[in-house]
């Protein structure tokens, strides 16, 4: 079994039309868990199966996927990218360890972006940034970059290198993967922001010694696990350029979560739904302990205990059932027809 240090719990956030739900997608594709691309355009996305949503072509609800890349578990949540929806947006972030924010290369920052990006710095929640669209038509990386400096965060720092723009566009390159002198200007940008977070790579930049890509990486992994610095990765998802680059940077860049299996219960419910089979189901992210088919949880927050029918793992429109459900994880449970959004499970 898998500790918790091969497991991700991430929310992809954006702006409408940023590219988002395609960027899902590929990342399923990517990581086995589709045969087949869907599409938002044609209403066959994985994480679109609502009839509104199909119909749109937008998100409405957060839908929980789960992938595995590079023997590590990705519980993934797809939130909505309309602000009438922001709601939900925000009822998501609580159960996130870390985020990727995507901006759309033609169009930058977008008044929904930096609404999202505030929610995340609010609960300091480590974040990736991703610009996507680099292959259409008016896509200007260098702008956007200034723009998210101006507009959200000036330790933003670019970890690739793009080969082309618009339609020439062929993909991209880690900086540390790539030794030519023509790449260096990269290389600084990392090193500056870097050691304005920490001392030992000051003290080397200062006295002029070489620092090593590997002890930048390892640095940076480290501030941007600590959500103090934010890389930014680039891409075309709609051609899947980009996509397996940013899925290893979510395992290098974005933090593990913590917490014991064998801890006292502590969880929150961070969503309800209901099923056709299963009837109501409790979106639960489990901070502590673990969970079985036909326990008895303590809701706090109700003051009452209920049994557990089944632990569910959904995907999209289809679920299997676990059985357990460990610290950690996020899971959907049946039987808890008192539950409410926000309840506490186990111990506060």
């Amino acid at each position: 079994m898998l500790n918790s240090f091969n497991r991700r719990n991430i929310g992809i956030f954006a702006h409408i039309d940023a590219g988002k739900t395609t960027t899902t997608e590929q990342m399923l594709f990517k990581g086995g868990q589709i045969r087949s691309l869907g599409s938002v355009d044609t209403g066959t996305a994985q994480t679109d199966w609502l009839d509104v949503e199909r119909e749109r072509g937008i998100s409405v609800l957060a839908a929980t996927i789960e992938l595995i890349w590079r023997n590590t578990f990705i519980n993934i949540v797809d939130t909505p990218e309309h602000v009438d929806f922001l709601s939900e947006v925000e009822r998501s972030l609580r159960v996130m360890d870390g985020a990727i924010l995507i901006i759309s290369a033609v169009e930058g920052v977008q008044p929904q972006t930096e609404v999202i990006w505030h929610a995340l710095r609010k609960l300091n929640i480590p974040t990736l940034i991703y610009i996507n669209k680099i292959d259409r038509i008016g896509a200007d990386p260098n702008r956007v970059i200034k723009n998210i400096h101006h507009e959200l965060s000036t330790t933003a720092v670019p970890i690739q290198n793009i080969q082309g723009v618009e339609e020439s566009f062929e993909g991209v390159c880690f900086w540390h993967e790539q030794e030519q002198v023509s790449e260096q200007p990269l290389y600084d940008q990392i090193v500056e922001v870097v050691s304005e977070h920490d001392d030992s790579v000051l003290n080397q930049y200062l006295e002029g010694e070489h620092i090593s890509n590997e002890q930048l990486k390892e640095k940076l992994s480290l501030l941007s696990k600590d959500g103090q610095v934010f890389p930014v990765l680039f891409g075309a998802s709609n051609k899947g350029i980009g996509i397996q680059e940013l899925m290893d940077a979510m395992i290098d860049y974005l933090p593990h979560p913590e917490g014991l299996k064998d801890a006292p219960l502590s969880g929150i419910v961070f969503k309800i739904d209901r099923d056709h089979k299963l009837g109501r189901l409790a979106y639960v992210r489990l901070y502590q302990g673990s969970i079985q088919n036909r326990d008895s949880i303590y809701n706090v927050t109700q003051a009452i205990e209920e049994k557990v029918t089944q632990i569910r793992k959904i995907h999209g429109n289809k679920s299997e059932d676990l059985g357990e459900l460990h610290a950690g994880d996020i899971a959907a449970l049946s039987g808890l027809s008192h539950v409410k959004i926000g309840d506490i499970l186990g111990s506060a």
